[in-house]
Parts: structure tokens; C-alpha cells; sequence
């Protein structure tokens, strides 16, 4: 399945607010939007669509695997636990409308969440009103999920890099657990892993031909070959030592071109201009200790150290069985 602006536009053409939400610097942003009438419900009905979306995705299960349908005590089940996905009420500023919008998160310790910051922009018309993650979301039905509050003010954010990490009530770690962080560089034709909310729809991850472009690119941006829809956007992006190594950003990908791509921000420079994240990081053992980008825009304000986030409770998974899991694909 690919993931291009194109074939988003013959799909869901009518999603009038998805592309709203795209500044003309993201214009493939692949978050996806909903009827702000709809905010709080675990089934997002697409109202503005021309097709049948939701048809669109069922027929692609061979590239979107359902996380429901993993044993619990699975390796992967445990990977997806702390993805949910996010839902945000905007403002538009010009007009006043209120739009909705829908992404994939990952909680992190410390009560915070990881996205993409067009999922929560800080800057342009839309202003993020109100915003929440549902966690567990595996049926379509919503059964056994829950939904936490998102402050929708970032505690740090970098638009460049397309991250927002914003603070979450309720404590949803101690009952998912917290996604590893990496910053260990991501090499061409590494395999990947990515778990997300492709439509709003229920949790699935996408590991058939999911892999770093032989040529990656430099600088922040990884180019891959993993299958994504709006909604997707904010996903991390694991690699066989079970970490996420970058954070999925923007579609691209064409099927009938093999050169094509969808991006991702690496993990390894937002690292090295967050201190609560490279923090996050060096705490849970990874490699935390990255150099940043040049960017010449100020360096967002970040909570002082008494607010610095503790250790998560949950130790890895075991980097030998998730590596045969992706080279077994």
C-alpha cells in the first residue's frame, strides 16, 4: 500500500481538513482529519471523505497488520502498548471554525507525549484547542480503551523538525508502559517497524518492506519505504533493537515509482536539540548523546531539572527475539 499525496487525495479526497492542517512547508503532513462533533468518540465516522475509506483500508490488511490480532504476551504487543492515538479540536484563527484532527503518539516517562508538531502546531492559523490520546484503541468498536487529556500547548516543539512533546494527565504510563528512544544513527536498507492509527482506524503496525532507503538522505530527515495513510503522522519508528530511531512525519510514497518515499525526522537530531528527550533517553540506556542540526531559531523552553522526567519501570525488549521477528518477515 503506498502512501503518496496522490493516491491520499483519490481515497480521501474530500478530507477538506486534513489539508487544512498542512502548512505549504508539509504539504503531505500525514495527519488526518474528523468532525470536530465526533471528538471523544473511539470510532471517527469520516464525514468528508468521497469513498469508502475505511473499505480502502480493509482490503490492504497484507500491509497493515492489526495489533488485535497479536497474543498479548507477543514481543510486538508489548512494543504497540504505549502508541495511541491523538485527537485534536483547532481553531482556525481567520475563521473562527473549529476543525478536528487525528495522529499517532507515543507516551514517554515523565507524563509526556511524542508527536509531530503539525499535529499540534504552535505557529500559523490553526490553533490546537483541545487534544487527547486513546489508548488500546485495537477494534473498531472501541472496546477496552481509554483516553487521557493532552495539555494541547507543547512543553517543547521544533517545526523544522516536526516534534511536539506535550504533557499528559492521568498517569497512562504506569498501565502502557513507555516506548524506548534511541539516537543511533539509521544506516540505507536498515528494516523498520512502525505501529499507528492509519485513519483514525484501530492500531496497526506496517513491517512488510519496511526499510530505510538505500540512499536515506542526510541531515534530520530519513527516507523509508514503510506504508502509511493519514493518521500515521507522529508515529515512531523502531528499528531490531526494539527503540524508536526517528519519528514518521510526511507521505510520499508512490507504488509505481521505486524511487519514491515517505519521511521521517531522526530520532538522532531531535535528541540532540531536545534536553528532556536526550534525557529520556540516556535514562532508559539508549544512546542519547547526539549532535544537532544547525538551526539558527531559539531552543524552545524546556521544564528545569526538578521536573526531569524518572526512569520508566519497563525494562527492553529483548533486542534477539525483535530481530528475528523483522528479518523473519
Amino acid at each position: 500500500m503506498a502512501a503518496s499525496h496522490r493516491i491520499r487525495r483519490s481515497t480521501l479526497g474530500g478530507i477538506g481538513l486534513h489539508l487544512a492542517l498542512c502548512a505549504a512547508g508539509a504539504a503531505r503532513a500525514q495527519s488526518v482529519g474528523f468532525d470536530p462533533a465526533d471528538y471523544g468518540r473511539a470510532q471517527l465516522p469520516l464525514r468528508q471523505t468521497t469513498g469508502d475509506a475505511a473499505a480502502y483500508v480493509d482490503r490492504n490488511k497484507g500491509a497493515f497488520e492489526p495489533i488485535a490480532e497479536l497474543d498479548p504476551k507477543d514481543g510486538l504487543a508489548a512494543l504497540a502498548r504505549p502508541i495511541g492515538r491523538i485527537d485534536i479540536v483547532l481553531r482556525n484563527a481567520r475563521s473562527g471554525q473549529m476543525v478536528g484532527a487525528s495522529c499517532t503518539g507515543a507516551l514517554l516517562p515523565g507524563d509526556y507525549v511524542l508527536t509531530n508538531h503539525h499535529c499540534l502546531p504552535q505557529s500559523g492559523d490553526l490553533s490546537p484547542v483541545k487534544a487527547s490520546i486513546l489508548m488500546d484503541y485495537l477494534t473498531l468498536d472501541g472496546q477496552g480503551s481509554r483516553r487521557f487529556e493532552i495539555d494541547p500547548r507543547p512543553v517543547e516543539f521544533d517545526a523544522r523538525l516536526d516534534y511536539a512533546l506535550a504533557r499528559v494527565s492521568g498517569n497512562p504510563a504506569a498501565i502502557y508502559g513507555t516506548a524506548r528512544l534511541s539516537g543511533e544513527a539509521v544506516p540505507g536498507n536498515r528494516s523498520m517497524l512502525v505501529i499507528h492509527h492509519p485513519l483514525g482506524r484501530p492500531k496497526v503496525m506496517s513491517r512488510f518492506r519496511c526499510f530505510a532507503l538505500k540512499d536515506p538522505g542526510e541531515g534530520p530527515d530519513l527516507r523509508h519505504r514503510c506504508d502509511t495513510l493519514g493518521g500515521s503522522s507522529g508515529s515512531l519508528m523502531f528499528d531490531a533493537s526494539v527503540a524508536g530511531v526517528a519519528l514518521h512525519k510526511e507521505g510520499g510514497l508512490d507504488p509505481k515509482d521505486p524511487s519514491s518515499f515517505n519521511s521521517a525526522t531522526r530520532l538522532s537530531t531531535i535528541l540532540g536539540r531536545s534536553r528532556i528527550l536526550a534525557e529520556i533517553a540516556a535514562r532508559q540506556g539508549g544512546p542519547a548523546a547526539a549532535t544537532a542540526a544547525a538551526d539558527p531559531a531559539p531552543r524552545p523552553a524546556v521544564p528545569t531539572a526538578a521536573q526531569a522526567p524518572a526512569p520508566t519501570p519497563d525494562g527492553p525488549l529483548d533486542p534477539g527475539r525483535m530481530n528475528a521477528i523483522l528479518r523473519g518477515r
